[in-house]
């Protein structure tokens, strides 16, 4: 199962809320924009105003960008190099708005309008562009330069004023921006964290103590997974039931501790013998492995149970009280799947297979 890093994880969720971000923020900068285009027509619709047209012609620009910017990120789920493509999205979005906001101002708009604009869009880029830093303050800053701009040239107010709203907006902007940005975090590491714990509570739940490879219960969930995938792509499936021969002989006389000892090796053994990723072995019980072979036809799964006994052999453990050799030997039982049988019949097809490799001498496997 693949499983990110947390630097991972939060790089990629940036994206994502970025993405939402941008999507928001164009929607509410393209409502916004209609909103402020039928207030001045209605405001000046009947006095001349030469700038009444050139200001409805750079709106619609602008409002082209939005829908653009909206489409593109609807669109690009996962993007390369984004925070380059967001750098220059929230610089775009910074400057149409500035130049809109010296629009209104040329329109002879009174000062409390820009600032309630100026103050939307500050709240719209918080709340939208606060995972990514840069995004923030090339959306603002072209916004807090123009309105500070007009605060200075308006004679009601001085340059203390001007720079003091200046300062002011910069410590909420950062401040919002932090407060957000800690809660992102923090949701994210939860998240990972929890996602981790399950991760390590699943191996555990499928992992058996003494051989450290696959239990019972693992097996019991990945058959029927592997059944539902052969029947849908009409593949292959095998399984192989090993069983170690006399290993109750073995216990009993080499004691328990030299037994688990056996078993890890096997154990292991067969697992290193497994040549794709998608093969799983599982301790099926006691001295007992199942080995389960997605698209495996009875040859191949043959050629696996051949090169499990040769490895096995290579091994060589002692049985001084094995019938058959002086080292540990296993038998092997070879089932492959029929249409419409069930995972139970499949495995007793395997263990009749099992029995007869036992019956004809040990150490050898048996197959249809």
């Amino acid at each position: 199962m693949y499983f990110s890093s947390l630097n991972t994880r939060i790089d990629d969720t940036i994206y994502k809320n970025l993405r939402i971000g941008f999507i928001w923020a164009s929607k509410v900068s393209l409502i916004t924009l209609l909103l402020i285009t039928i207030v001045i027509w209605i405001d000046y619709v009947h006095e001349e105003n030469n700038n009444l047209f050139l200001t409805t012609v750079n709106f619609a620009i602008q409002g082209l960008l939005f829908a653009f910017g909206w489409l593109f990120f609807a669109h690009n789920k996962t993007l390369n190099h984004y925070k380059i493509i967001s750098s220059i999205y929230a610089l775009l979005f910074g400057t149409t708005w500035g130049g809109a906001i010296i629009n209104l101002n040329n329109l002879g708009h009174a000062y409390v309008i820009v600032e309630i604009v100026g103050n939307l869009l500050f709240l719209v880029v918080l709340l939208s562009f606060y995972t990514y830093r840069a995004a923030v303050y090339l959306a603002t800053l072209p916004i807090l330069i123009f309105t500070t701009w007009y605060s200075i040239a308006d004679p009601r107010f001085d340059l203390l004023f001007a720079f003091t709203k200046l300062a002011i907006t910069l410590i909420i902007i950062e401040s919002g921006r932090q407060l957000l940005f800690k809660w992102f975090t923090a949701r994210i590491t939860q998240e990972h964290d929890n996602k981790r714990l399950l991760k390590q509570l699943a191996k555990l739940s499928f992992t058996d103590q003494l051989t450290q490879i696959n239990n019972r219960r693992f097996f019991d969930f990945t058959i029927d997974k592997q059944i539902i995938n052969t029947k849908h792509h009409n593949i292959p499936l095998s399984i192989i039931l090993i069983d170690i021969d006399y290993f109750k002989l073995f216990n009993d006389t080499q004691g328990h501790v030299k037994g688990d000892i056996c078993l890890k090796s096997v154990a292991t053994t067969i697992r290193n013998s497994l040549m794709r990723h998608n093969d799983t072995v599982s301790r099926y019980g006691g001295e007992e492995f199942v080995v389960l072979l997605p698209n495996t036809d009875i040859n191949g799964a043959r050629r696996v149970a051949e090169r499990i006994q040769q490895n096995v052999a290579t091994l060589a453990i002692e049985h001084p009280c094995s019938h058959i050799n002086d080292f540990v030997t296993v038998s092997q039982g070879i089932a492959s799947w029929q249409m419409n049988q069930r995972p139970n019949q499949l495995i007793d097809t395997a263990d009749s297979h099992l029995y007869n490799a036992k019956e004809s001498g040990r150490n050898k496997y048996s197959s249809t």
